[in-house]
């Protein structure tokens, strides 16, 4: 018998009725784009790769399955994983039951400083990083091409009965869309990170034909290396506690935009939106705007159309010259 935090997350409908009620934890307004999707917790791949699940009552983790490089052979994607069928499974019942009402996503398996770093201990994938770069980004890119085969797998089971597929951000699109993540970057400077982890990155995104990349502004140290991947296609743009006030983060949105790729701010308080709409270019930008109830919402919305219609006051467009206002921006609206 699965003790009770396991079997939540192990039982196809038992995880389906808790991602449901996580769900309700959001007023859905606007155009909010409504979506699922069964991810147990972060860097949820290592654990299909060996590493112990730690079920928890809001989310799952993995206790490190090795301390060195070295034993680097032991960690490996494997399809009779006893967790991997469960998910397989799972996918399968979130897919019938998504399947007409609701936008279904893909699994967030997470990325490759991640997985290591979860699955190794903090401390020794810092160190080991330091020591051994070569070996660690042989290390990553084997992981990264583990990963591109599970997608593979998965990816058929979201979308045989559903229009396109979704991500956890949310972004959808009507082809095969990947995620790509890698929150620990931000513990290494650029040349080490472009040297022993983008190629991992790079691997991963030209696998798919859209690739969404979830940054924080944290590692913004990060930014050129990553916007020099040609595949990724939309940044969504994350805030990290210690940063500055979003406002002041507008040349970094400015050079996303500038490279040519989406933005998607998230999450964005009411009182910063017209700001952001008009000191961007509106063509591509997503946004998650908190407000405070449902009629706020209305409001928003309201506003948002006016703001991007306006032609009296052009915003600039990164590179300077003026954009009209009349192009639309997709922006979203919730309470949380």
């Amino acid at each position: 018998m699965l003790e009770e935090s396991a079997e939540k997350y192990l039982n196809p409908a038992k995880f389906f009725a808790l991602t449901a009620w996580r769900r309700t934890a959001w007023n859905w307004h606007a155009d909010l784009l409504k979506y699922v999707i069964p991810s147990y917790g972060p860097n949820v791949f290592i654990g299909f790769c060996g590493a112990q699940p730690v079920f928890g009552r809001d989310t799952v983790w993995h206790v490190p399955l090795i301390a060195s490089l070295d034993e680097a052979d032991r960690v490996h994607f494997a399809e009779d994983n006893p967790y991997w069928r469960t998910h397989l499974e799972t996918v399968a019942f979130f897919s019938a039951h998504c399947a007409g009402n609701v936008q279904f996503g893909m699994t967030d398996f997470g990325g490759p400083t991640d997985w290591i770093s979860a699955v190794m201990g903090t401390e020794n994938f810092l160190i080991a990083t330091i020591e051994r770069p070569d070996a660690m980004r042989d290390f990553a890119l084997r992981l990264a091409e583990e990963c591109t085969r599970a997608f593979d797998l998965v990816y058929p089971l979201v979308t045989a009965a559903n229009d396109g597929a979704t991500n956890w951000m949310p972004c959808w699109s009507d082809r095969r869309m990947g995620t790509v993540q890698d929150d620990m970057a931000i513990n290494f400077s650029p040349a080490m990170y472009r040297d022993v982890f983008l190629p991992a990155v790079r691997l991963m995104a030209a696998h798919t034909e859209h690739t969404v990349l979830h940054w924080h502004d944290g590692c913004a140290h990060h930014l050129e290396n990553l916007l020099a991947v040609d595949e990724i296609d939309l940044i969504q743009f994350g805030h990290d506690p210690n940063s500055p006030p979003f406002r002041r983060e507008l040349p970094y949105m400015r050079r996303i935009q500038a490279a040519g790729k989406c933005l998607f701010i998230s999450c964005v308080e009411s009182e910063d939106a017209e700001f952001f709409i008009s000191h961007l270019d509106p063509r591509g930008l997503t946004m998650i705007i908190d407000t405070v109830d449902d009629e706020a919402s209305r409001r928003m919305q309201d506003d948002v159309a006016a703001w991007v219609a306006q032609g009296t006051r052009p915003v600039l467009s990164p590179t300077g010259s003026a954009v009209s206002n009349e192009d639309t921006a997709f922006v979203t609206g919730s309470t949380e």
